[in-house]
């Protein structure tokens, strides 16, 4: 397989490794739909808004989980695009290195702070028990949710994208069974929700490990794992960008949370919770499609096929944009059927209904500029996109965070992401333009040496 993402045709290859990759990560989704399915139906909007509250915490997690799924595969596809097998290995056994270091450090801090981050994260006397219970069980177990994202990610280098997909899938199931068990049937709560999500993740984790052990492409070997410095270097000058993109993103829902206690109450920040699920649910269908691109940008770059790069860009675009129409056509035309399936409060219905369609109509741009975005991280250029970053967050979310509520109240804090990503998008297309260009400029030098 690995010889085939220098050679074969870039639709059948982006077939390939896209397809399982965007069903994988959004079964990974399914972790959280669940969770928020079965506990608005069975604890309420208290325990939606205990999610949403918490949701940042998530994000910090999910924000590790990412710098590892970019940097280190991508990372490991430069390698292995430049025949070089025992770098990709090192690669690999750092990533697991730091993986149990950072994820250990997480669950540490977090665990022990609890009390003060929920209290500054706006948690309220309504919601402040149900948010306590369920991270208490699930935040000391983040190295398997940082694992359970960032492992698979090397299944698909290795050429096993529809193995990473059937992972994810056997978590996902196995996480509907027990939260059903749990919450539906024992009335555990908050509790039941929590053990669910960790004994899914911790499985698929322990087999990704065993595979990844005896892989014939790019192998888990113990004299590998450990610090290495310049490889983590490396990892983290790829990956951050996501990191921060993730992290950034916490702080970006902080701030919306903080508002729409100010222009909506608990009810709102009970809305925010099925919203975000939601536009989680629609990044993520692009997000992992282009991380399925990943292994063909990562190994042609590296090869200086400098054509083939731009055509899987092009291309998979293309795909994402069609995609994002059609899931927003059917997410907003059908919110309200969306709202009453997480919740059955006619006030919380009818309110949610209105926030998804502010927030979600847009999506088109949000789409286009993580094309461009993640495209950075996989041919190793993690400056231009923390640049993109830069831009759409502190030049235009955070303020429009601040300055729309003021101006229209309570839809200023749905509009503002959307409006926030549409202008991204401008500037990340200006950023691609110039980009080929540079791959232009270099295929003309390999062609007149």
């Amino acid at each position: 397989m690995q010889k085939k993402l220098g050679t074969e045709r870039i639709l059948p290859l982006l077939i390939k490794f896209s397809i399982p990759s965007t069903i994988a990560i959004l079964i990974t989704m399914v972790y959280n739909i669940t969770d928020r399915y079965f506990i608005g139906q069975h604890v309420g909007r208290h325990g939606l808004g205990a999610l949403a509250i918490t949701f940042p915490v998530f994000i910090l997690i999910l924000g590790v989980s990412m710098l590892f799924t970019m940097g280190g595969p991508s990372s490991a596809g430069i390698k292995l695009g430049q025949k070089d097998s025992d770098g990709a290995e090192k690669i690999l056994g750092t990533t697991v290195f730091w993986i149990v270091v950072l994820g250990g450090l997480i669950s540490i801090v977090v665990a022990l702070f609890m009390t003060q981050i929920l209290n500054l994260l706006g948690a309220t006397t309504n919601n402040f028990a149900a948010a306590y219970e369920y991270n208490i069980i699930v935040v000391p177990f983040a190295i398997f949710q940082i694992g359970v994202i960032a492992l698979g990610g090397f299944l698909r280098i290795e050429g096993n994208p529809m193995l990473s997909m059937k992972v994810n899938l056997f978590g996902a199931g196995l996480n509907i069974l027990l939260d059903y068990i749990f919450i539906a049937q024992m009335g555990m709560g908050m509790k039941g929700a929590a053990i669910g999500t960790v004994v899914a993740s911790i499985l698929p984790v322990i087999y990704m490990i065993v595979h990844l052990s005896k892989s014939k492409v790019i192998p888990l070997k113990l004299k590998y794992i450990k610090p290495n410095l310049p490889i983590m270097k490396r990892i983290s000058d790829i990956g951050l960008g996501a990191f921060y993109n993730q992290l950034l993103a916490g702080i970006t829902i902080f701030i919306m949370n903080k508002n729409l206690n100010i222009y909506g109450g608990d009810i709102a920040i009970a809305a925010i919770g099925i919203v975000m699920t939601m536009r989680n649910f629609m990044n993520i269908s692009f997000i992992g499609f282009n991380q399925g691109r990943q292994p063909i940008l990562s190994f042609n770059y590296g090869a200086k096929k400098y054509d083939r790069v731009k055509e899987t860009y092009i291309l998979s675009t293309k795909i994402v944009l069609v995609i994002v129409i059609i899931l927003t056509m059917f997410i907003v035309g059908g919110a309200e059927y969306v709202a009453r399936f997480f919740v059955s409060d006619p006030e919380l219905v009818k309110l949610t209904t209105v926030a998804l369609r502010f927030n979600l109509t847009l999506m088109l741009s949000t789409s286009l500029y993580f094309s461009t975005f993640n495209y950075y991280q996989a041919v190793g250029k993690g400056k231009k996109n923390k640049k993109l970053l830069l831009i759409r967050v502190f030049g235009l979310t955070i303020p429009m965070l601040y300055l729309l509520p003021m101006a229209i109240g309570l839809n200023g804090v749905w509009l503002a992401i959307p409006l926030a990503d549409t202008i991204a998008a401008i500037f990340a297309l200006y950023s691609i333009k110039g980009e080929f260009r540079e791959l232009d400029e270099e295929k003309s030098k390999l062609v007149s040496v």
